[in-house]
C-alpha cells in the first residue's frame, strides 16, 4: 500500500487506468432513530478486494453537530478512514492493471496486463495481420476511441517497445512498471496458439502466412547465429591440409615401398 497521502494524491492526479473492478466508498451518518439497530454515528463502507466497514459512534455527544467536539472528531475520523480506503482501492486497482490481464480477456489474447492484447486484425476483406492492440484511455466526456493497432512492420522487439511506450503514456503507468513490462515481452509462440484458438474454436480462418512477420526477427537472428557458427568453423580449418585423395595415397604407398626395397638391397 502507499506510504503517504502525498503519493495517493500524486497518483490521483496522473492515473488514467480507469475502472477495473466494481468498488464504492461511502460515509453515511445515522441520527437518533434512523438506524434499525439503534446505532448513532458514521458508518464507513468500502468494496474492493472484499467488503469493508467501520463504525464511528456519536451517541455520547451532547448534540449531533460539529459544535460538539466529540461529534466533530468522529466525523473527521470517518472521513479520514474513507480517504485511506480510497487510497488503498486506487493502489489495488493499479496493481491489478499492471500485473494481470483484464478478467474478460478472451483465450490466448492476454499478455499479463490490462490494456494490451495479442490479436489478428484485418480491415474489411483485407488480409489478416498479426498485431498488438492497446486500449486507449476513455474520457467520459468524449466519444469512445478504438484501440490502437501495432502490426509487425518492424522487428518484434521494436514493436513491443512501441506498444509498451504508448500503453504506459496513455494510462499513466509508473516508469518502474513500464520497464518491467518492456523487459517481459510475450513469447511469439503465443500468436501460433491464438491462430489455432481462433480457427479451431471461434470459426475464423486466419492463414498461416499471417504468422510470418511475427517470426521475422527470430528467423533473422537464427540466420545470423548460423553464419557466425559457419565462420568459426572455417577459421578452425585454416592451415589444416586437405584430405589426400585415394589415388595420391596409393602412389605414395607404392613409392614408399619402392624406396624401402632399394634401401634393403
Amino acid at each position: 500500500m502507499l506510504s503517504s497521502f502525498d503519493e495517493f494524491y500524486q497518483i490521483v492526479s496522473v492515473q488514467r487506468f480507469g475502472s477495473l473492478v466494481g468498488f464504492s466508498m461511502a460515509v453515511t451518518y445515522y441520527g437518533p432513530g434512523e438506524h434499525p439497530a439503534g446505532f448513532v454515528g458514521f458508518h464507513v463502507t468500502a468494496e474492493f478486494n472484499g467488503d469493508l466497514q467501520r463504525l464511528f459512534g456519536t451517541s455520547s455527544a451532547e448534540v449531533q453537530e460539529d459544535a460538539d467536539v466529540l461529534f466533530l472528531a468522529r466525523r473527521l475520523e470517518a472521513q479520514l478512514q474513507d480517504l485511506k480506503w480510497q487510497r488503498d482501492s486506487l493502489q489495488y486497482r493499479y496493481e491489478r492493471f499492471v500485473t494481470e490481464s483484464y478478467p474478460n480477456t478472451r483465450p490466448e489474447r492476454g499478455v499479463g496486463v490490462h490494456g494490451i492484447t495479442a490479436a489478428f486484425h484485418r480491415q474489411g476483406r483485407g488480409s489478416w495481420r498479426a498485431c498488438f492492440k492497446v486500449a486507449r484511455y476513455q474520457d467520459a466526456e468524449a466519444p469512445r476511441q478504438p484501440a490502437k493497432v501495432f502490426t509487425f512492420s518492424k522487428p518484434y522487439s521494436e514493436v513491443w517497445e512501441e506498444v509498451v511506450g504508448f500503453w504506459a503514456e496513455e494510462h499513466g503507468v509508473r516508469s518502474a512498471d513500464r520497464q518491467r513490462v518492456l523487459d517481459s515481452p510475450p513469447d511469439p509462440e503465443q500468436f501460433k496458439r491464438l491462430r489455432r484458438q481462433m480457427n479451431e474454436h471461434e470459426g475464423y480462418d486466419v492463414p498461416v502466412e499471417a504468422l510470418s512477420p511475427v517470426f521475422a526477427e527470430q528467423r533473422s537472428l537464427l540466420a545470423k547465429q548460423r553464419a557466425e557458427l559457419k565462420a568459426k568453423e572455417m577459421k578452425l580449418h585454416v592451415g589444416v591440409p586437405s584430405p589426400v585423395s585415394t589415388d595420391i595415397q596409393a602412389e605414395m604407398a607404392a613409392w614408399f615401398e619402392s624406396v624401402t626395397r632399394a634401401d634393403q638391397r
